[in-house]
Parts: C-alpha cells; sequence; structure tokens
C-alpha cells in the first residue's frame, strides 16, 4: 500500500528503474557466458579488441537487444584504443603519460585537440527565442486524491477498480456538495493515507509523484477530473484544488544556463568530429562505427 511518502518523493521510480537496469547487466553476463563465440572480432592498426574487455564492458550499455549492447560495448573500446594509440603519438604525452594515468592522458589529448566555438549572446538569444516555451517554470498544483488501490500485474481486478473509479467520480459530481462528498467518499474507500485529510495530497511540483501519475496530472484543470489516473498503484479519482501555472523566464533569467548548454553541445560536436578524424586515419576492422555525442565513449 503506497503512504502519502510514496506518492510525494520519486525514490519508488529509482528503485524500479535500478531494478531493471540490474536485470539489464545481469542478462548481458549470462547472454556473454552462453554464447562467447558470438562476440565480435575487431582490430584497430592490427591490435585486437579482447572478447573478456567486451564482455565486461557491456554492463555500462544497457540496451534494447543484445546485438545492441554489444555493439556500443566493443565501439567504446575501439574508442578507447584509438585515443591510447593517439597519446602515444603525441610528443607530449607518450607511452609514459598513458601508463601512468590513462584518464589523464585522454584529457590532455583531448584539451589539445579538441577545439570548440563559444557560443556568443546572438546565438545564445536566437536558441531562446526558438526554444522558449522549454523556458517556463513548471506550474504548481493542489490535488486531493481517492486511491483504489491494486497490483500492477491484476488485470481483472484493475478492470473493476477502474469502473469503480468512474462510478465515484459521478457520484461525487451529482452530489449537492461535492466538496463535503469528496471527502466523504476519501475517508471510506481511498487505500492511501491522505484519506485522514480527506485525501489532499498538498502542493505538488512536477518530480514528485511517480511519472504515470504526474504526466497525466499536470495537464489537468482545476476541479475534479472527469476521468481516473491509472498508477502502478491502482486508479485514483483526482481533484485539482488550486493550479498555478508557469511562468514564463526572461532571457537574462536563463541565458547562462543557455551558454552552458550550447557550449557543452559545441564541445561533443568537437569531440566527435576529432573522433571521427581518429577512425579515418585508422585501420579499423570488424565494426562498422557510427559515432555520435550519446554514444562516442564512456565518461
Amino acid at each position: 500500500m503506497p503512504t502519502l511518502t510514496d506518492l510525494q518523493k520519486p525514490h519508488s521510480d529509482q528503485e524500479f528503474i535500478e531494478k531493471a537496469m540490474a536485470e539489464e547487466r545481469s542478462n548481458h553476463k549470462n547472454l556473454i557466458a552462453s554464447s562467447r563465440d558470438e562476440l565480435p572480432s575487431v582490430t584497430v592498426n592490427g591490435v585486437t579488441i579482447d572478447r573478456t574487455n567486451i564482455a565486461q564492458e557491456l554492463q555500462y550499455h544497457p540496451a534494447e537487444n543484445k546485438e545492441d549492447a554489444v555493439f556500443l560495448a566493443t565501439q567504446a573500446l575501439v574508442v578507447r584504443e584509438l585515443l591510447r594509440l593517439a597519446v602515444l603519438d603525441e610528443p607530449n604525452l607518450g607511452e609514459a603519460a598513458w601508463e601512468n594515468d590513462e584518464e589523464q592522458a585522454i584529457s590532455a589529448l583531448i584539451d589539445k585537440n579538441v577545439q570548440a566555438t563559444i557560443p556568443d549572446m546572438a546565438t545564445c538569444e536566437r536558441y531562446y527565442e526558438q526554444n522558449i516555451t522549454d523556458f517556463k517554470t513548471d506550474p504548481i498544483m493542489n490535488v486531493r486524491h481517492i486511491l483504489l488501490d491494486c497490483l500492477p500485474e491484476d488485470g481483472d481486478e484493475r478492470l473493476k477498480l477502474k469502473k469503480t473509479a468512474y462510478e465515484l467520480i459521478e457520484q461525487i459530481k451529482n452530489n449537492a456538495n461535492p466538496d463535503a462528498e469528496f471527502i466523504q467518499v476519501a475517508r471510506q474507500h481511498s487505500a492511501c493515507p491522505s484519506k485522514e485529510q480527506g485525501g489532499e495530497l498538498g502542493v505538488i511540483n512536477k518530480g514528485q509523484t511517480v511519472p504515470e501519475f504526474e504526466s497525466v496530472l499536470f495537464k489537468l484543470d482545476a476541479g475534479l477530473a472527469p476521468s481516473p489516473i491509472e498508477s502502478r498503484y491502482g486508479f485514483h479519482v483526482v481533484d485539482v484544488l488550486n493550479k498555478e501555472p508557469g511562468i514564463q523566464m526572461t532571457y537574462d533569467q536563463v541565458s547562462p544556463a543557455i551558454h552552458n548548454k550550447l557550449s557543452q553541445q559545441a564541445f561533443h560536436q568537437s569531440l566527435c568530429d576529432y573522433l571521427f578524424t581518429l577512425t579515418n586515419e585508422a585501420d579499423i576492422e570488424g565494426i562498422e562505427m557510427m559515432l555520435e555525442q550519446e554514444n562516442v565513449f564512456r565518461g
């Protein structure tokens, strides 16, 4: 049974994600252990990427299927090897720098060879105008609810509770005093401890509730929602007591964040360009590289 804390804090989502990620990593390890020969044979300038390293790297690249995970893990190791060879070729670095501290050597290599364009004010202002809706504060909701609880896997019970939820909405809406009726129904039917306060959850900001609940909640207007909201906990009959719309932030308020974002994008694009250069200059066999900002290498 969810508590008020469960609904107001995202920790349950985090636990869900971590569990899924753990299962994903476990599946990858089992897959590699049972099908070692399916790992690719890849060389970079004649140096073979160790298959054991590919198997170990898999844990850092969860994907929708084994093939994608193997590709991303292998590509990451190819990129690392390209950077290692570039460090060895750099007069001010060389093998000693790599053996002393690999990460520091890569950082020094990138500092020298990746020069990103710093966005000017005009570029930042243009970005703001083109994405102005992204710079609006989230609405603030004052909400109460009635939770009809049910486990996610209990399909038949969920169908019954959904019907019940609609019936309760009609009962509240058609009552001569819907406000008092909501409180009474919450105390009688809600499985959330908030029923002792008539179902009130208080003020809610985005990120405080589970995603499937708030993705619908924040689209609602003030008043009794015409349909229940389904979440992992069951069905919620929701009454929005008050909704304060988000406020549009000015360019001056968000310009530092925009400048930082565009600077990071420029750096990552320059990094990709540098890696493309290293890739094109190398003799790579066994993999067709697909360098993107999201997957070039870990870290």
